[in-house]
């Protein structure tokens, strides 16, 4: 089993995650500024370079329940909240849209569709957005793609495969578009339109056109544009975020593995090194601080 699914169980669901609330702000033409502070708030927190460094250490693969709640602790840090029946929804999406990337890349690896996944939302983002969360992030998937083997490569695979097997729900967006027929089993990639194929990881929503009435009755399929209907607008008072982090810590107690980060991103550079004398080639991390976006402009406006 991969001690590295963790990380990319999280990145791209988050990622999908993302497609799908921001589809939802748009349709309900939530307004541009508050619109830009979801997406900000929770990229901010999904990505935040202290979170990816504990994701990244090599760890078991976390449970289901574990990676939900961390995804739906994530979401709850906008000021938009998302109530139980919306999480489940979004859930459903973000598995199965996932996983059917992963039943269909012949010829495009996890690393390919993470990447993707991350420039993808990066378009999404407000122009004041700095992109450097995104370069940490991208940092360190290049540095995992450089140290694998191709056994770490298909044990990595086969950990997905294995995590994802449980999830079978129909999506109606994924059924509107021929991709998943309607036992709720995946089109075989040979009889796909290629534009599906060729980008995998890219926000699948804007191949979907179909209009559909706000007031339309939503069908039992997981459905996006029936998703979010119960959102609660609400002020976003802590700075402090708390998150459960889906990594087991032994004997120690409940209250360590609640994590701490403050929403003022200070950025890393993550290298690796390989641990000498080292037979199972566990990959360690050094972080190196850079300076934050604050001092960067103030040195900018001195210059």
């Amino acid at each position: 089993m991969s001690h590295f699914a963790t990380p990319f169980i999280v990145i791209n669901l988050g990622c999908e995650m993302i497609y799908v609330i921001d589809q939802r702000l748009k349709t309900q033409k939530v307004p541009l500024d508050k619109s830009e502070r979801v997406l900000t708030d929770i990229v901010s927190v999904l990505l935040h370079p202290k979170l990816l460094d504990e994701l990244f250490i090599p760890q078991p693969a976390a449970t289901h329940a574990v990676i939900k709640q961390l995804l739906q602790d994530i979401s709850a840090t906008s000021i938009m909240k998302l109530d139980d029946y919306s999480m489940g929804k979004l859930w459903d999406l973000m598995t199965m849209i996932f996983k059917w990337q992963l039943s269909v890349a012949t010829n495009q690896n996890i690393f390919d569709i993470s990447r993707r996944h991350l420039r993808s939302v990066a378009t999404l983002m407000p122009e004041y957005f700095s992109r450097e969360i995104f370069e940490n992030a991208l940092k360190k998937i290049d540095i995992i793609a450089q140290k694998f083997e191709d056994d770490d490569y298909n044990c990595l695979c086969s950990a997905l495969i294995i995590w994802f097997s449980e999830y079978h729900t129909k999506i109606s967006v994924l059924l509107r578009l021929g991709l998943q027929k309607k036992d709720g089993t995946f089109c075989l990639p040979y009889t796909l339109n290629p534009n599906f194929l060729k980008k995998l990881g890219e926000n699948i929503y804007k191949y979907d056109n179909t209009k559909k009435r706000e007031d339309e009755y939503c069908p039992d399929t997981s459905e996006v544009n029936c998703l979010l209907a119960s959102i609660e607008r609400s002020p976003s008072i802590s700075k402090v975020i708390k998150l459960k982090l889906p990594i087991e810590f032994g004997n120690e107690s409940f209250e360590n593995k609640i994590f701490k980060i403050d929403k003022n991103i200070e950025y890393k550079n993550i290298t690796t090194l390989k641990k000498k004398n080292n037979k199972n080639g566990d990959l360690t991390y050094t972080a190196n601080t850079l300076k934050s976006p604050q001092e960067d402009l103030l040195e900018m406006l001195k210059e």
